[in-house]
């Protein structure tokens, strides 16, 4: 989806960035000078908008850009890698004017006040994961000089520091928010929509991230000892209700929007209008009989387009690409090809079945898009509040969901993962299979839970998870376990079952698309994806970084000007991955 901005956000980035107006100028933090603790009032709702803006932000189209990177979504133009400088500008503006801008102002006023040890904790992990995110997406960044617009030391230009020395410093953020967290204080945390103040909580999500972003550099650091000491000290997220998760909420008021942005941009319109999620996703879905697949996805119908038809076959995805007879699934070496129907086979009654109403495209299918916003498979209830899919699509639930999804930043199931990932590379004591089958249990129960808890067609015990197998939720849980477990036994080394903990990952990390793109480039799994109809550009290593900064930023060097993002990785990357 293209991004528009006017020439005003230009020029609110070349201010936020530069530091030419001071903070306070931009959101005046002494609006209320009351003796009612106006400056607690005032963290509230610095607070509020942090979280609000960061998870709406990092949850949009960096979240659909990274899915479609690893082949989960089919964003026309991103699957292909054709961004480019122009592409992350407005991104780049509201993170800094948004987000980033109010956790230091959380910091500074906590430190300012000098006895608000919780709001100060919360502000320095919020900083260390917003960062770290940027540092994972763009590699060097504007940090020690940026968001410096106090009077007493302005600076324009701020530079951009390398990667790995921000890194040091958020692991240095956190280890003082831990200690935060672990002293009292007579102020209540309040305006927090994740933990509603449990500050235990925020400890164990600040321990969380520092794990995640060990597990990131193990292969350029030697994490071991820490990433072991934080495992046996076992503080971490390790429940559901634990999860580093926001929830939007249902309100639709264009003023006050605060759905999920999926789910408006998808659900919003006459018809569904968000991008396709891609072939292999959801076929290989449908062929492991995956029961979280009629909560990811919801077909819209249960006929099949006659491709004899020219009305029809207009639209169809891959109407341009050679090869593709059927018009929803294209043959590809890298994907199974016993569910395609292009080989002049007739359709059995259950074929097509099963495959109605799955609609979504090829890796970079370089086809324009036609009109199929009413056909093409649409994101279900997990996790963006959309629908539950039932066997009969076009009859029943006819509303449009409620868009209370979710953006699961940081979840016990993602500290599974960095277990396993840790017992299998660097020797950690545990048992990766126990775990690893704990973990695709806690997913699918994790998914069930959520539509249930939202009121999205409440399931009962013997609802239909699969159209093939009329099977309880527990028994389907059982076999499609039970295939993972196998696949893990069969895989000859600790290499080898990496594979196939990432590719599960590929699954499980579905609404958080940095997770997966993060493994991908620190692993190089998973390793079975589809390649590329027609690629504009090689993998995107990182993206590309804001024209207006390198326009207005004085102090950016020829160095930040000549990354290419699909040739020079990011400092924690080492393999750095090219198509061959």
């Amino acid at each position: 989806m293209k991004r528009i901005y006017s020439n005003l956000y230009i020029y609110l980035l070349a201010i936020v960035l530069s530091g030419t107006v001071a903070s306070c100028e931009l959101f005046d933090l002494d609006i209320n000078d009351d003796p009612n603790n106006p400056k607690e009032a005032s963290l509230n709702l610095l607070l509020s908008q942090a979280l609000l803006d960061g998870s709406e932000l990092f949850a949009d189209e960096l979240n659909e850009d990274v899915h479609s990177f690893v082949g989960i979504l089919a964003e026309q133009g991103t699957d292909g890698f054709d961004v480019d400088n122009q592409t992350y500008n407005l991104d780049w503006l509201q993170l800094y004017y948004g987000p980033l801008k109010d956790v230091q102002a959380i910091i500074d006023l906590a430190e300012e006040q000098g006895n608000n040890p919780y709001y100060l904790g919360i502000g320095k992990a919020l900083k260390a994961y917003y960062f770290s995110l940027m540092v994972d997406l763009w590699g060097a960044v504007p940090y020690t000089e940026a968001l410096r617009g106090d009077a007493e030391e302005i600076i324009k230009y701020p530079v951009y520091d390398d990667g790995a020395t921000i890194y040091q410093d958020l692991f240095r953020l956190l280890d003082e928010a831990i200690a935060h967290f672990n002293e009292s204080s007579a102020v209540t945390v309040q305006g927090d929509p994740i933990y509603n103040g449990n500050i235990d909580r925020w400890r164990k999500m600040a321990k969380s991230l520092k794990l995640k972003m060990l597990i990131q550099t193990r292969r350029v650091q030697d994490n071991t000892a820490a990433i072991n000491a934080l495992i046996q000290e076992n503080d971490l997220i390790l429940t559901d209700a634990e999860d580093f998760t926001f929830q939007f909420n249902s309100i639709n008021n264009p003023e006050n929007e605060n759905r999920h942005p999926w789910y408006v941009e998808g659900y919003g319109g006459a018809e569904y209008g968000f991008t396709y999620l891609s072939h292999q996703f959801m076929v290989e879905m449908l062929d492991n009989q995956d029961p979280r697949r009629p909560f990811y996805m919801r077909r819209q119908t249960s006929s099949i387009l006659d491709q004899s038809v020219s009305t029809q076959r207009q639209n169809t995805p891959c109407s341009q690409i050679t090869g593709c007879i059927y018009g929803y699934l294209v043959l590809n070496d890298n994907i199974i090809d016993r569910l395609y129907t292009n080989k002049g086979k007739e359709f059995t009654g259950a074929q097509e079945t099963f495959l109605a109403g799955i609609f979504g495209r090829d890796r970079s299918d370089p086809s324009g898009i036609p009109l199929d916003g009413s056909l093409r498979t649409a994101i279900g209830v997990y996790p963006i509040g959309g629908l539950y899919d039932l066997t009969s699509p076009e009859g029943a639930n006819n509303n449009k969901g409620s868009g209370a999804g979710i953006f699961p930043m940081i979840t016990s199931v993602n500290i599974n993962f960095y277990k396993i990932e840790a017992m299998l590379t660097l020797g950690t004591p545990g048992d990766p299979r126990t775990l690893f089958e704990q973990t695709i249990r806690g997913h699918i129960s994790k998914v069930v839970n959520f539509a249930s808890n939202i009121n999205q067609n409440p399931l009962g015990p013997d609802d239909p998870i699969d159209i093939y197998v009329n099977a309880p939720v527990d028994s389907a849980t059982d076999n499609y376990v039970n295939l993972y477990m196998q696949r893990f036994d069969n895989a000859p080394s600790n290499e080898a079952k990496l594979a196939v903990i990432m590719k599960q990952a590929w699954f499980s990390n579905f609404g958080n698309g940095f997770e997966i793109y993060n493994a991908f480039r620190r692993t190089g799994y998973p390793n079975d994806l589809q390649q590329p109809l027609n690629r504009r550009r090689q993998f995107a290593l990182r993206l590309p970084y804001a024209q207006d900064d390198l326009t207005f930023n004085q102090s950016v060097t020829d160095d930040i000007r000549n990354v290419a993002f699909d040739r020079d990785p990011v400092f924690w990357d080492v393999i750095g991955y090219q198509f061959q």
